[in-house]
């Protein structure tokens, strides 16, 4: 696919790295693509990192396709809000 924007070039490579595919087109469903949960968190983490774009799980599961995924993810970075960060959970309090 040819990107029109930064974010869609980068959306798009993080779908191909974690999905394990070549090319993604703007027609393309993340889970038609053979992804699954694990790989949908893999992906919100990495644009998050990459972009710092306070993009959710719940967008990239609403998304029927990568145009409308890329999109979302636009909007959220015009509208400016900064990623959080990733709270990691360790173990209850006296556990390892």
């Amino acid at each position: 696919m040819t990107a029109t924007t930064d974010i869609e070039g980068v959306v798009a490579a993080v779908w191909a790295d974690v999905l394990g595919v070549e090319r993604v087109a703007p027609t393309d469903g993340f889970f038609a693509l053979g992804g699954y949960s694990q790989q949908a968190v893999r992906a919100v983490h990495l644009l998050r990192d990459r972009l710092g774009v306070a993009v959710t799980l719940r967008d990239l599961m609403s998304a029927g396709t990568f145009a409308d995924f890329a999109a979302a993810v636009r909007a959220r970075a015009e509208s400016g809000a900064p990623a959080r960060p990733v709270v990691r959970l360790t173990g209850r309090r006296g556990t390892r």
